[in-house]
């Protein structure tokens, strides 16, 4: 059945007042509902649109259009596109002040436009009017969501739900917080009770597939990833899902076909696009790896990880001022973030710039002494640095046992570093033994990187390098 029944009259209340939108609605359009529809095929119902919905148009005919996520047809002429939609909410209040529900959809209005300020007026407003009504309770908790605040967010969705304990959108919305905050187990609990409520939308299981990825548990990721593709086989984030899963597999071919698919699907999807960068940079295609993060970038101008990992190519390319600079834009995005600082450690050492080097690496270790990366890298440059000032081998094999310790003494990367530390310190009797161990378990690819540092270390000869070491930076000496 693929045209809409013409029926006239929505299901609801149409307007209050005359208002006629100025901008005809297109497809993927973001639209708001201006009353509660009932849509059709046929002459059957199959879907509900509520007023003050926000949408986005999946479908044209005429008068008609279909929305995404909602099944059947209905009337264009009683959607509105956000500017408008804001125009009609604002004269219904200047009408009448008291009402709850013309504010409450004004602010995520005003959300979705980005003013997260007026976002929150008009719920807090809302609720100063009416603190009854758990979707408003909801909504303004998304607001703060946006704006970070999410232990906020979290109790303004634990309101939500003791009014409404089948409100499944604020159990899901309370999963998104916690995974904001890093508590995948309690976000996990959250989305079980949303999906338990309502497991028809396929984003849910992917939200969930993800929270139980960083939760270490694979199997029930890759589960939930799946039922979302049979819910949706063109869901583009689905397949961001499996491509992180086969990353943590080292399953680089998989990994790349998933990521492709989710980019075919949606072109304009950073993440995916970010993904596929990925993998081509540990393919040793810079250049291709570049310009999707540039076209990441793009379309999510504040992609923290996007910026971190073209950093990181723009290091591989000897781009060191690039680097930092992307470098620089993630911490402005994301202050307390380790990696970052970590990241362009890495970029300043290449340029030279020791000083700047070793107060990046300091940062990087007090927001997170237990970060391997930032412990292996600063323990290279004590141990390699060019600049004697700036040397300490003593120091150096510290920071590397630690870093060595977390990963079980198992990276190969790491070895490669507590060998270079010994050799500081004059002890080269240690420096051969770790680097026969970083030998042995190297990859076929990097051992002759090994031999020639086993050959420097049995000649007692230690190791200088102008190149920062970090999780993908081969070794060079100088």
């Amino acid at each position: 059945m693929n045209s809409p029944l013409r029926f006239s009259v929505p299901v609801g209340l149409l307007c209050l007042f005359w208002f006629v939108p100025s901008v005809a609605q297109e497809v993927g359009d973001r639209v708001v509902a201006t009353a509660n529809f009932a849509t059709k095929y046929e002459k059957e119902d199959v879907g509900k649109v509520f007023e003050g919905g926000i949408h986005t148009i999946a479908r044209v005919d005429g008068k008609w259009c279909m929305l995404d996520n909602i099944e059947g047809w209905l009337p264009l002429q009683y959607l509105m596109d956000l500017s408008d939609a804001k125009d009609y909410f604002s004269k219904r209040i200047e009408l009448n002040g008291q009402d709850s529900i013309a504010h409450a959809h004004r602010g995520m209005v005003s959300r979705e436009l980005g003013d997260l300020v007026a976002a929150f007026t008009d719920l807090d407003r809302s609720l100063a009017i009416n603190r009854n009504n758990p979707v408003v309770w909801m909504n303004r908790g998304v607001v703060l969501q946006s704006q970070g605040k999410y232990l906020l967010a979290a109790r303004d969705f634990n309101e939500a739900i003791r009014i409404n304990p089948k409100l499944a959108n604020a159990h899901f919305n309370i999963g998104l917080a916690f995974y904001a905050l890093g508590d995948f187990e309690q976000a996990i609990a959250g989305y079980d009770v949303a999906i338990e409520l309502n497991g028809k939308d396929p984003i849910w299981f992917v939200s969930r597939g993800s929270a139980k990825l960083n939760a270490g548990n694979l199997q029930g990721a890759e589960e939930d990833y799946r039922i979302a593709l049979q819910l949706n086989p063109k869901l583009s984030d689905a397949y961001v899902g499996l491509c992180n899963l086969a990353l943590l597999r080292n399953d680089f071919e998989t990994a790349f076909k998933e990521a492709d698919k989710s980019v075919n699907l949606q072109p304009k999807n950073a993440m995916a696009l970010n993904a596929r960068g990925w993998i081509l940079f540990k393919q040793g295609k810079n250049r291709e790896a570049i310009s999707d993060f540039d076209r990441a970038l793009q379309y999510a101008p504040d992609l923290p990880l996007a910026y971190a990992n073209r950093g990181v190519c723009y290091v591989k390319q000897n781009d060191f001022s690039q680097a930092v600079a992307d470098h620089t834009r993630h911490l402005e995005l994301d202050p307390e973030s380790a990696v970052a600082y970590s990241n362009r450690a890495v970029a300043w050492l290449g340029m030279g710039e020791y000083q700047k080097t070793a107060n990046d690496f300091k940062a990087a270790e007090k927001l997170a002494p237990e970060l391997d990366e930032a412990l292996n890298g600063h323990a290279w440059f004590l141990a390699t640095c060019p600049d004697e000032s700036f040397r300490n081998g003593k120091l150096a094999v510290e920071k590397s046992k630690k870093a060595c310790g977390l990963t079980n003494y198992q990276d190969w990367y790491q070895l490669d570093t507590l060998a270079a530390a010994f050799a500081e310190t004059g002890d080269f009797d240690s420096a051969v033994k770790w680097a026969k161990q970083a030998l042995k378990i190297a990859p076929a690819a990097k051992k002759i990187i090994c031999e020639q540092q086993l050959q420097r270390f049995q000649r007692k000869e230690p190791f200088r390098s102008k190149i920062g070491k970090n999780a993908e930076e081969g070794i060079l000496g100088l």
